[in-house]
């Protein structure tokens, strides 16, 4: 890593800024770059104006990848997994392979994303996978809603998710989803495996840790979250943001609880590679600030008109196979409106 700053430095990048991914699996190779230039922007304050139906890229074809029922059926099996090895939470994840009718155009797609997640973490990073940096192999695109790691100085944020449920249009009944989801045992359940863990990590490596008694509930446009904002104090200051994400990544938000038992198993359930699905995605300046999200509701673009498209959902005992087939089918809904 300090290379690269170094190198960015030597070509007369003043003040470099590092943007990159890391994979779900962190023995395998990131892909991080500097770019020779930064523009800044506000973010917009009004929705994106939709183009016409004309003007936009249709959906020529999609796959599921795994078929529905066989994802069921993947949730079956971790659900029979869950009285053997400890293992208490076990994040399962699926894709949808689309082709368009046209090239993919990010000046439509990356202005809607943002205005439908205003308060999340769009993105467009390329997938480099050599060290030349000439011909990314594709881009991971889309709009997270899940901080992991926010550097400032030695202060660091933290903003695990887990537990969601799906909105609906109707206001009323859309609040009564939010707050059966506030009091669902289940999903308490599932997300204070995610915040234990994380605030276990933390302790190693911060003071002064700011942790809520519980979680919050928080929106998306498709689905709402349970929610725990964690601030704290570096010990050692010279930590980088990136470090930081890296010692706590995978978290059982996007791996399971334990972790190492989760991950043991996910080889043999999921039938594709997540790639840089579920890792991490975000900058970082040489002084070590910076900022790190999951990479979720996120898609890679291939060629011109391909695109793979990834969700995941929590499984724990009492998880309903049906019902988590819905949420990630919603999950995936989020990329899927910006390209219709």
């Amino acid at each position: 890593m300090n290379a690269l700053f170094d190198k960015a430095r030597k070509h007369g990048v003043a003040e470099p800024v590092m943007f990159g991914l890391v994979p779900f699996d962190v023995s395998r190779r990131a892909s991080l770059a500097i770019a020779s230039h930064v523009d800044s922007a506000s973010i917009p304050a009004e929705q994106v104006k939709r183009s016409e139906a004309s003007g936009r890229p249709q959906i020529a074809a999609q796959k599921p990848v795994p078929e529905p029922e066989y994802y069921g059926d993947m949730v079956r099996k971790a659900l029979g997994l869950m009285s053997e090895d400890g293992l208490r939470k076990i994040v399962l994840a699926r894709t949808m392979e689309v082709t368009l009718d046209r090239p993919l155009d990010y000046s439509r797609l990356l202005p809607d994303l943002l205005s439908r997640n205003a308060l999340g973490y769009t993105f467009a990073i390329p997938v480099w996978e050599d060290d030349d940096q000439t011909v990314p192999a594709g881009m991971m695109v889309g709009a997270s809603p899940e901080l992991l790691v926010r550097r400032v100085g030695d202060t660091i944020h933290v903003n695990p998710l887990a537990g969601s449920i799906g909105r609906n249009q109707d206001p009323s009944k859309d609040q009564l989803l939010r707050d059966g989801l506030a009091m669902s045992e289940k999903d308490l359940r599932e997300h204070s495996y995610v915040v234990n863990d994380i605030v276990r990590i933390l302790q190693e490596h911060c003071v002064d840790l700011d942790i809520p008694e519980g979680p919050s509930v928080i929106g998306t446009d498709t689905l709402w979250h349970l929610s725990t904002y964690i601030t704290g104090r570096l010990r050692n200051p010279a930590m980088s943001a990136l470090e930081l994400a890296c010692a706590l990544h995978p978290t059982p938000a996007i791996c399971g609880y334990p972790t190492a038992t989760a991950f043991s198993h996910l080889a043999q359930l999921e039938p594709f590679d997540r790639s840089y699905f579920a890792g991490l995605v975000g900058w970082q300046q040489a002084d070590g600030d910076g900022e790190w999200a999951l990479s979720l509701r996120c898609a890679l673009h291939t060629g011109e008109d391909k695109l793979r498209l990834f969700a995941g959902a929590g499984i724990v005992t009492g998880s309903d196979p049906n019902h988590e087939i819905v949420e990630t089918a919603t999950k995936m809904e989020t990329f899927m409106r910006a390209i219709r």
